[in-house]
């Protein structure tokens, strides 16, 4: 580790960096039991069916032994790039993560202050679905009465594969994809997490990113 570049990050985001393995372990273990009860039928009603579609199209959850995660830095703000895990490379899991329906869920799973670090930690994405937004209400986060709103140069719409969609009439009726938020330019950080004699997921090291 440099402990240079960590002293150079504020504390918040130094901190972030060193508890991001820890928590990503624990989302983990919080979406298999979302998994497991929308398998098992114990979410019931129009959100059991929302999650019954959407989870379909998830990718596999899957994390090395040795975990590393890449992280976009700004002096503002530091937020999840990347990393082995797929819940740290998936739009689709990162939009079940701030999905308003699922809040109480996640807070219980994951313990609030674990919950609140992740969403800020985890880049908003948005579950790109043509039901009605219903009257008086708006998209969560952004602030629009419909999708057909949400279409700004700032975001995107990504399919599960990852790969970018052009026409957003034609994915919001696929009823397949994600809208992110693209990218700002920032600097790179790349984070390495081992377990400890203890089985705690530590920090082992962190270093930039090659340009």
């Amino acid at each position: 580790m440099k402990p240079d570049l960590m002293d150079q990050l504020p504390r918040p985001q130094r901190e972030a960096v060193e508890s991001a393995g820890y928590r990503l372990g624990r989302w983990m273990a919080a979406r298999e039991v979302l998994q497991a009860r929308v398998t098992k039928g114990r979410i019931a009603g129009a959100l059991g069916d929302f999650l019954t579609h959407w989870l379909v199209l998830a990718p596999a959850l899957e994390a090395d032994e040795e975990l590393w995660l890449s992280f976009d830095h700004a002096p503002d703000q530091l937020k999840l790039g990347g990393g082995s895990a797929t819940l740290a490379t998936s739009a689709l899991e990162h939009a079940l993560l701030h999905l308003p329906a699922l809040r109480s869920f996640w807070s219980q799973e994951l313990r609030q202050q674990h919950f609140v670090a992740l969403r800020a930690l985890v880049p908003q994405a948005w579950l790109l679905d043509p039901a009605s937004v219903p009257p008086g209400a708006v998209i969560q986060g952004l602030g629009t009465v419909s999708w057909e709103q949400t279409q700004r140069q700032d975001r995107e719409i990504q399919d599960p594969k990852g790969r970018v969609h052009q026409d957003w009439p034609l994915a919001l009726a696929a009823r397949d994809s994600v809208v992110t938020l693209r990218k700002p330019a920032a600097a790179k950080l790349n984070a390495r997490y081992v377990r400890n004699d203890k089985d705690q997921v530590v920090l082992r090291t962190i270093e930039e990113a090659s340009p």
